[in-house]
Protein backbone atom coordinates (compact mmCIF):
# COMPACT_ATOMS: atom_id res chain seq x y z
CA UNK A 1 0.00 0.00 0.00
CA UNK A 2 1.34 3.48 -1.12
CA UNK A 3 2.17 5.54 1.87
CA UNK A 4 0.97 8.98 1.64
CA UNK A 5 2.95 12.22 3.62
CA UNK A 6 3.30 13.37 6.89
CA UNK A 7 0.68 15.55 7.95
CA UNK A 8 1.97 18.95 9.23
CA UNK A 9 2.03 19.45 12.60
CA UNK A 10 2.58 22.47 15.30
CA UNK A 11 4.69 22.03 17.87
CA UNK A 12 6.00 23.60 21.33
CA UNK A 13 9.48 23.78 21.71
CA UNK A 14 11.51 23.03 25.07
CA UNK A 15 11.86 26.40 25.97
CA UNK A 16 8.03 27.64 25.14
CA UNK A 17 8.22 28.43 21.68
CA UNK A 18 6.80 26.78 18.08
CA UNK A 19 7.68 25.71 14.96
CA UNK A 20 5.96 23.49 12.31
CA UNK A 21 7.14 20.09 11.77
CA UNK A 22 6.43 18.78 7.99
CA UNK A 23 6.84 16.40 5.51
CA UNK A 24 10.13 17.84 3.29
CA UNK A 25 8.78 18.67 -0.55
CA UNK A 26 10.56 18.99 -3.91
CA UNK A 27 10.51 22.61 -3.86
CA UNK A 28 12.38 22.63 -0.31
CA UNK A 29 15.85 21.89 -1.82
CA UNK A 30 16.58 26.14 -2.39
CA UNK A 31 16.09 26.43 1.80
CA UNK A 32 17.76 23.16 2.13
CA UNK A 33 21.06 24.46 0.68
CA UNK A 34 20.23 28.11 2.49
CA UNK A 35 19.66 25.83 5.78
CA UNK A 36 23.23 24.02 5.43
CA UNK A 37 25.20 27.12 4.05
CA UNK A 38 24.06 28.17 7.99
CA UNK A 39 25.40 25.10 10.05
CA UNK A 40 28.70 25.71 11.86
CA UNK A 41 31.35 23.20 10.44
CA UNK A 42 31.22 21.32 13.58
CA UNK A 43 27.15 20.37 13.44
CA UNK A 44 28.27 19.24 9.64
CA UNK A 45 31.19 17.26 11.11
CA UNK A 46 28.92 15.75 13.48
CA UNK A 47 26.18 15.21 11.16
CA UNK A 48 27.82 13.77 8.04
CA UNK A 49 31.22 12.81 9.61
CA UNK A 50 33.10 15.04 6.87
CA UNK A 51 33.50 18.65 6.04
CA UNK A 52 30.14 18.48 3.77
CA UNK A 53 30.93 22.53 2.58
CA UNK A 54 27.92 22.14 0.15
CA UNK A 55 25.21 19.36 0.24
CA UNK A 56 25.67 16.85 -2.81
CA UNK A 57 23.02 17.17 -5.79
CA UNK A 58 22.34 12.94 -4.68
CA UNK A 59 21.86 14.16 -0.69
CA UNK A 60 19.62 16.95 -1.80
CA UNK A 61 17.44 14.70 -3.79
CA UNK A 62 17.48 11.96 -1.26
CA UNK A 63 15.55 14.54 1.43
CA UNK A 64 13.36 16.59 -1.31
CA UNK A 65 12.34 13.14 -3.71
CA UNK A 66 11.05 11.11 -0.60
CA UNK A 67 9.89 7.40 -1.39
CA UNK A 68 7.72 7.32 1.16
CA UNK A 69 6.89 3.37 1.27
CA UNK A 70 10.00 3.09 2.93
CA UNK A 71 11.57 6.60 3.87
CA UNK A 72 10.45 9.40 5.76
CA UNK A 73 12.02 13.37 5.95
CA UNK A 74 10.75 15.96 7.66
CA UNK A 75 11.60 19.33 8.42
CA UNK A 76 10.61 21.90 11.07
CA UNK A 77 10.17 25.63 9.76
CA UNK A 78 10.05 29.08 11.45
CA UNK A 79 8.41 31.45 8.99
CA UNK A 80 10.05 30.87 5.65
CA UNK A 81 13.33 29.07 6.98
CA UNK A 82 14.27 25.69 7.42
CA UNK A 83 15.82 24.81 11.05
CA UNK A 84 15.75 21.54 11.71
CA UNK A 85 15.84 18.29 9.31
CA UNK A 86 15.36 14.79 10.30
CA UNK A 87 15.17 11.31 8.68
CA UNK A 88 14.73 7.94 8.38
CA UNK A 89 15.59 5.69 5.48
CA UNK A 90 15.17 1.95 5.11
CA UNK A 91 18.48 0.67 4.89
CA UNK A 92 17.90 -3.12 3.69
CA UNK A 93 16.84 -5.09 6.33
CA UNK A 94 13.24 -5.66 6.72
CA UNK A 95 11.60 -3.31 9.56
CA UNK A 96 14.68 -1.41 9.81
CA UNK A 97 15.70 1.93 8.83
CA UNK A 98 18.47 4.63 9.59
CA UNK A 99 17.43 7.77 11.59
CA UNK A 100 19.35 11.02 11.77
CA UNK A 101 18.96 14.60 12.54
CA UNK A 102 20.45 18.23 11.90
CA UNK A 103 18.89 21.27 13.99
CA UNK A 104 20.38 24.92 13.04
CA UNK A 105 23.26 26.29 16.15
CA UNK A 106 20.84 28.92 16.81
CA UNK A 107 18.05 26.48 17.80
CA UNK A 108 20.39 24.26 19.17
CA UNK A 109 18.83 23.30 23.07
CA UNK A 110 14.90 24.01 21.86
CA UNK A 111 14.47 19.85 22.63
CA UNK A 112 13.62 19.43 18.31
CA UNK A 113 16.04 16.43 17.69
CA UNK A 114 14.32 15.47 20.67
CA UNK A 115 10.90 15.64 19.43
CA UNK A 116 11.54 14.94 15.53
CA UNK A 117 13.01 11.65 16.85
CA UNK A 118 9.47 11.33 18.39
CA UNK A 119 7.52 12.01 15.68
CA UNK A 120 9.54 10.14 13.33
CA UNK A 121 9.21 6.68 15.75
CA UNK A 122 5.20 7.52 15.38
CA UNK A 123 5.54 7.23 11.52
CA UNK A 124 7.67 4.45 11.73
CA UNK A 125 5.36 2.20 13.75
CA UNK A 126 2.56 3.16 11.85
CA UNK A 127 4.27 1.88 8.66
CA UNK A 128 5.93 -1.08 9.54
CA UNK A 129 9.21 -0.18 10.75
CA UNK A 130 9.98 -1.62 13.90
CA UNK A 131 13.30 -0.68 14.73
CA UNK A 132 15.88 2.06 13.97
CA UNK A 133 19.81 2.36 13.83
CA UNK A 134 22.02 5.36 14.23
CA UNK A 135 25.65 6.28 14.10
CA UNK A 136 27.01 9.56 15.67
CA UNK A 137 30.65 10.65 16.92
CA UNK A 138 31.29 9.54 20.23
CA UNK A 139 31.88 13.29 21.24
CA UNK A 140 28.72 14.57 20.07
CA UNK A 141 27.22 14.21 23.23
CA UNK A 142 23.99 15.97 22.61
CA UNK A 143 22.98 13.50 20.28
CA UNK A 144 23.74 10.61 22.08
CA UNK A 145 21.29 12.55 25.12
CA UNK A 146 18.72 13.19 22.35
CA UNK A 147 17.98 9.20 21.86
CA UNK A 148 18.36 8.73 25.87
CA UNK A 149 16.25 11.32 26.53
CA UNK A 150 13.54 9.98 24.20
CA UNK A 151 13.39 6.55 26.64
CA UNK A 152 13.91 4.05 24.32
CA UNK A 153 15.68 1.27 25.32
CA UNK A 154 19.24 1.14 23.43
CA UNK A 155 21.43 -1.10 22.34
CA UNK A 156 25.11 0.42 21.72
CA UNK A 157 28.70 -0.84 20.81
CA UNK A 158 31.59 1.69 19.76
CA UNK A 159 34.09 1.25 17.28
CA UNK A 160 36.63 3.55 16.05
CA UNK A 161 35.12 6.85 17.34
CA UNK A 162 31.86 6.10 16.44
CA UNK A 163 28.80 4.70 18.32
CA UNK A 164 26.30 2.70 16.72
CA UNK A 165 23.10 2.87 18.15
CA UNK A 166 19.77 0.20 17.74
CA UNK A 167 16.48 0.37 19.30
CA UNK A 168 13.17 -0.98 19.10
CA UNK A 169 10.49 2.17 18.20
CA UNK A 170 7.57 0.60 19.74
CA UNK A 171 5.75 2.88 22.39
CA UNK A 172 6.33 1.81 25.93
CA UNK A 173 5.43 3.06 29.18
CA UNK A 174 9.03 4.62 29.53
CA UNK A 175 8.75 6.40 26.02
CA UNK A 176 5.32 7.57 26.48
CA UNK A 177 6.12 9.42 30.13
CA UNK A 178 9.16 10.76 28.34
CA UNK A 179 6.89 12.51 25.78
CA UNK A 180 4.30 13.66 27.83
CA UNK A 181 6.57 15.34 30.11
CA UNK A 182 8.28 16.78 27.74
CA UNK A 183 5.45 17.77 26.44
CA UNK A 184 3.88 18.73 30.03
CA UNK A 185 7.19 21.14 30.30
CA UNK A 186 7.16 23.04 26.74
CA UNK A 187 3.87 24.11 27.41
CA UNK A 188 4.52 24.98 30.67
CA UNK A 189 6.98 27.29 29.56
CA UNK A 190 4.91 28.12 26.59
CA UNK A 191 2.07 29.95 28.69
CA UNK A 192 4.00 31.54 31.69
CA UNK A 193 5.51 33.63 29.20
CA UNK A 194 1.98 34.81 27.75
CA UNK A 195 1.10 35.10 31.74
CA UNK A 196 3.98 36.94 32.86
CA UNK A 197 5.36 38.94 29.95
CA UNK A 198 8.65 41.20 30.24
CA UNK A 199 6.96 43.50 27.44
CA UNK A 200 4.02 44.09 26.16
CA UNK A 201 3.13 45.80 23.27
CA UNK A 202 -1.03 47.21 22.76
CA UNK A 203 -2.83 47.82 19.20
CA UNK A 204 -6.06 48.67 18.47
CA UNK A 205 -9.04 49.44 20.62
CA UNK A 206 -6.26 47.37 23.42
CA UNK A 207 -3.76 50.53 23.09
CA UNK A 208 -6.07 53.19 24.88
CA UNK A 209 -5.50 51.13 28.15
CA UNK A 210 -1.23 51.75 28.28
CA UNK A 211 -2.09 54.85 30.98
CA UNK A 212 -4.09 52.49 33.04
CA UNK A 213 -1.90 49.63 32.63
CA UNK A 214 1.41 51.62 33.82
CA UNK A 215 -1.05 53.33 36.54
CA UNK A 216 -2.06 49.45 37.61
CA UNK A 217 1.77 49.13 38.03
CA UNK A 218 2.93 46.81 35.38
CA UNK A 219 6.26 46.18 35.45
CA UNK A 220 7.60 45.29 32.22
CA UNK A 221 8.11 47.29 29.17
CA UNK A 222 5.14 48.58 27.29
CA UNK A 223 4.39 50.25 24.26
CA UNK A 224 1.38 51.22 22.59
CA UNK A 225 2.89 53.54 19.76
CA UNK A 226 3.40 51.46 16.26
CA UNK A 227 6.37 53.81 15.36
CA UNK A 228 8.27 53.13 18.67
CA UNK A 229 8.32 49.43 19.45
CA UNK A 230 10.47 47.07 21.07
CA UNK A 231 12.80 44.82 19.12
CA UNK A 232 11.32 42.00 20.67
CA UNK A 233 7.97 41.56 22.92
CA UNK A 234 6.51 38.86 24.51
CA UNK A 235 2.85 39.74 23.96
CA UNK A 236 0.59 41.71 21.27
CA UNK A 237 -2.60 42.69 22.54
CA UNK A 238 -4.83 43.87 19.80
CA UNK A 239 -8.69 43.83 19.42
CA UNK A 240 -10.54 45.82 16.23
CA UNK A 241 -10.93 45.03 12.62
CA UNK A 242 -10.42 41.58 11.38
CA UNK A 243 -8.84 42.92 8.49
CA UNK A 244 -5.77 43.88 10.13
CA UNK A 245 -5.61 41.00 11.28
CA UNK A 246 -2.80 39.30 8.68
CA UNK A 247 -0.89 42.58 9.05
CA UNK A 248 -0.65 42.53 12.67
CA UNK A 249 0.15 38.96 12.21
CA UNK A 250 3.40 40.34 10.41
CA UNK A 251 4.41 42.68 12.62
CA UNK A 252 4.49 40.76 15.43
CA UNK A 253 6.29 38.19 13.91
CA UNK A 254 9.06 40.90 12.92
CA UNK A 255 9.09 41.96 16.61
CA UNK A 256 9.65 37.94 17.15
CA UNK A 257 7.18 38.30 19.39
CA UNK A 258 5.96 35.29 21.83
CA UNK A 259 2.31 35.63 21.50
CA UNK A 260 -0.94 37.37 20.20
CA UNK A 261 -3.77 37.72 22.41
CA UNK A 262 -6.74 38.62 20.52
CA UNK A 263 -9.61 39.99 21.70
CA UNK A 264 -13.00 40.53 20.26
CA UNK A 265 -12.64 41.29 16.00
CA UNK A 266 -15.21 43.29 14.48
CA UNK A 267 -16.59 42.64 11.11
CA UNK A 268 -16.63 39.46 8.90
CA UNK A 269 -13.07 37.31 7.39
CA UNK A 270 -13.30 37.53 3.88
CA UNK A 271 -14.14 34.53 1.88
CA UNK A 272 -14.27 32.29 5.48
CA UNK A 273 -16.35 31.15 7.84
CA UNK A 274 -15.15 31.57 11.29
CA UNK A 275 -13.75 28.23 12.47
CA UNK A 276 -12.35 28.32 8.99
CA UNK A 277 -10.68 31.85 9.65
CA UNK A 278 -9.73 30.74 13.43
CA UNK A 279 -7.80 27.31 11.89
CA UNK A 280 -5.94 29.58 9.35
CA UNK A 281 -5.01 31.63 11.61
CA UNK A 282 -3.27 29.70 13.94
CA UNK A 283 -1.59 28.20 11.34
CA UNK A 284 -0.42 31.65 10.29
CA UNK A 285 0.27 32.39 13.71
CA UNK A 286 2.62 28.95 14.78
CA UNK A 287 4.15 29.13 11.50
CA UNK A 288 5.94 31.87 12.78
CA UNK A 289 7.00 30.28 15.90
CA UNK A 290 4.25 32.50 17.79
CA UNK A 291 1.30 31.65 20.20
CA UNK A 292 -1.87 32.67 19.78
CA UNK A 293 -4.93 33.59 22.87
CA UNK A 294 -7.86 33.73 21.35
CA UNK A 295 -9.82 35.33 19.32
CA UNK A 296 -12.78 36.79 21.74
CA UNK A 297 -10.20 36.93 24.64
CA UNK A 298 -11.40 39.40 26.90
CA UNK A 299 -7.65 39.59 28.34
CA UNK A 300 -5.75 38.21 31.26
CA UNK A 301 -4.43 39.61 34.56
CA UNK A 302 -1.58 38.34 36.74
CA UNK A 303 -1.17 39.34 40.18
CA UNK A 304 2.51 38.40 40.83
CA UNK A 305 4.44 42.04 42.62
CA UNK A 306 6.95 41.69 39.61
CA UNK A 307 4.24 41.18 37.00
CA UNK A 308 1.19 43.52 38.08
CA UNK A 309 -0.69 42.95 34.84
CA UNK A 310 -4.57 43.52 34.23
CA UNK A 311 -5.28 43.77 30.38
CA UNK A 312 -8.62 43.94 29.17
CA UNK A 313 -10.68 43.41 32.62
CA UNK A 314 -11.03 46.74 34.24
CA UNK A 315 -9.76 46.94 37.46
CA UNK A 316 -7.57 44.44 38.65
CA UNK A 317 -8.20 41.60 41.35
CA UNK A 318 -6.99 41.32 45.00
CA UNK A 319 -3.85 39.32 44.86
CA UNK A 320 -4.16 35.75 45.95
CA UNK A 321 -3.47 32.36 45.20
CA UNK A 322 -6.61 31.35 43.11
CA UNK A 323 -5.80 31.09 39.01
CA UNK A 324 -8.98 31.22 37.19
CA UNK A 325 -9.76 30.16 33.57
CA UNK A 326 -12.96 31.33 31.75
CA UNK A 327 -13.63 31.13 27.81
CA UNK A 328 -16.20 32.95 25.74
CA UNK A 329 -19.56 31.66 26.78
CA UNK A 330 -18.58 33.29 30.47
CA UNK A 331 -18.06 37.20 30.89
CA UNK A 332 -14.54 37.72 32.09
CA UNK A 333 -14.93 41.22 33.34
CA UNK A 334 -18.50 39.67 35.24
CA UNK A 335 -16.96 37.22 37.08
CA UNK A 336 -13.84 39.65 37.97
CA UNK A 337 -16.17 41.90 39.44
CA UNK A 338 -18.08 39.22 41.44
CA UNK A 339 -14.52 37.53 42.49
CA UNK A 340 -13.19 41.45 43.98
CA UNK A 341 -17.15 41.64 45.89
CA UNK A 342 -16.14 38.20 46.80
CA UNK A 343 -12.94 39.23 48.53
CA UNK A 344 -11.41 36.31 46.77
CA UNK A 345 -7.38 36.45 45.77
CA UNK A 346 -6.70 35.91 42.41
CA UNK A 347 -3.01 35.17 41.14
CA UNK A 348 -3.96 34.74 37.50
CA UNK A 349 -6.95 34.92 35.69
CA UNK A 350 -7.28 34.00 31.82
CA UNK A 351 -9.77 34.24 29.46
CA UNK A 352 -9.76 31.62 26.65
CA UNK A 353 -12.02 32.96 24.15
CA UNK A 354 -12.73 31.05 21.17
CA UNK A 355 -9.26 28.73 21.72
CA UNK A 356 -7.90 28.93 18.60
CA UNK A 357 -4.87 27.78 19.81
CA UNK A 358 -4.18 28.04 23.64
CA UNK A 359 -6.69 25.21 25.74
CA UNK A 360 -7.60 24.81 28.62
CA UNK A 361 -5.43 22.08 29.40
CA UNK A 362 -2.36 24.50 27.99
CA UNK A 363 -3.05 26.32 30.93
CA UNK A 364 -3.53 23.68 33.37
CA UNK A 365 -0.37 22.34 32.17
CA UNK A 366 1.32 25.71 33.43
CA UNK A 367 -0.62 25.82 36.46
CA UNK A 368 0.64 22.89 37.90
CA UNK A 369 4.29 23.81 38.12
CA UNK A 370 3.35 27.67 38.84
CA UNK A 371 4.16 28.23 42.34
CA UNK A 372 1.90 31.44 42.72
CA UNK A 373 -0.89 29.27 41.92
CA UNK A 374 -1.96 27.36 45.21
CA UNK A 375 -5.49 25.99 43.42
CA UNK A 376 -7.37 26.34 39.98
CA UNK A 377 -11.18 27.51 39.34
CA UNK A 378 -12.53 26.99 35.60
CA UNK A 379 -15.69 28.43 34.37
CA UNK A 380 -16.10 26.92 31.07
CA UNK A 381 -18.40 25.79 28.55
CA UNK A 382 -16.40 23.00 27.42
CA UNK A 383 -13.24 20.77 28.06
CA UNK A 384 -11.57 20.44 24.63
CA UNK A 385 -9.73 17.59 24.36
CA UNK A 386 -11.58 15.63 27.47
CA UNK A 387 -8.51 12.56 27.06
CA UNK A 388 -6.11 14.80 26.93
CA UNK A 389 -7.59 17.28 30.19
CA UNK A 390 -8.42 14.06 32.60
CA UNK A 391 -4.60 13.84 32.35
CA UNK A 392 -3.51 17.10 32.54
CA UNK A 393 -6.19 17.55 35.45
CA UNK A 394 -4.76 14.54 37.10
CA UNK A 395 -1.46 15.79 37.22
CA UNK A 396 -2.60 19.26 38.66
CA UNK A 397 -4.63 17.21 41.44
CA UNK A 398 -1.34 15.85 43.01
CA UNK A 399 -0.02 19.26 43.80
CA UNK A 400 -3.23 21.77 44.25
CA UNK A 401 -7.24 21.52 44.06
CA UNK A 402 -8.91 22.25 41.26
CA UNK A 403 -12.75 23.30 41.44
CA UNK A 404 -14.90 23.45 38.41
CA UNK A 405 -18.47 25.68 37.77
CA UNK A 406 -20.44 22.93 35.73
CA UNK A 407 -22.63 23.85 32.82
CA UNK A 408 -24.74 21.44 31.05
CA UNK A 409 -23.17 18.52 29.12
CA UNK A 410 -19.96 18.73 31.34
CA UNK A 411 -21.01 17.58 34.79
CA UNK A 412 -20.06 13.84 34.16
CA UNK A 413 -16.83 14.54 32.76
CA UNK A 414 -15.27 16.47 35.53
CA UNK A 415 -16.57 14.43 37.76
CA UNK A 416 -14.58 11.47 36.46
CA UNK A 417 -11.09 13.41 37.08
CA UNK A 418 -11.81 13.80 40.32
CA UNK A 419 -12.48 17.63 39.93
CA UNK A 420 -14.42 19.11 42.62
CA UNK A 421 -17.43 21.11 40.85
CA UNK A 422 -20.10 23.11 42.31
CA UNK A 423 -23.16 24.43 40.09
CA UNK A 424 -24.07 28.14 41.10
CA UNK A 425 -21.63 31.03 41.18
CA UNK A 426 -22.23 31.56 44.67
CA UNK A 427 -21.23 28.17 45.85
CA UNK A 428 -18.45 29.02 43.05
CA UNK A 429 -17.31 31.75 44.84
CA UNK A 430 -17.62 30.81 48.45
CA UNK A 431 -15.59 27.12 47.91
CA UNK A 432 -12.76 29.63 46.56
CA UNK A 433 -13.20 32.07 49.12
CA UNK A 434 -12.05 28.72 51.53
CA UNK A 435 -9.33 27.50 48.95
CA UNK A 436 -8.22 31.20 48.73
Amino acid sequence: MAHEPFAARDVVLADGGSARVRTARPDDAERLVAFHRGLSLETIHFRYFSALAKLPQRILDRFTRVNFDRDMVLVAELGDRIIALASYHGDGAPGVAEVAFVVADEHHGRGLATLMLEELAEVARERGVSRFRADTLSNNRDMLRVFADAGFELDRASDLGVVHLGFPVAETPRTKLARERREHLAQARSIAAIVAPRSVALAGEFAAQAPRLRAQGFRGELSADPERLPERVDLVLYAGPVGEVPGLVATAAQLEAHALLLGELRGEPAGLERDAFDFELRIAVRRQGMRLLGPASCGLANTAPGVSLCAGLGPPPAPGRVSIACDASRDAAELLAQLRAAGVGVAQFVSLGRRADVSLNDLLQHWAEDEATGAVALAVSKLGNAQKFARVAARVLERKPVLALTCEGLDAELASTGARTVDSVDAWLAALRELG
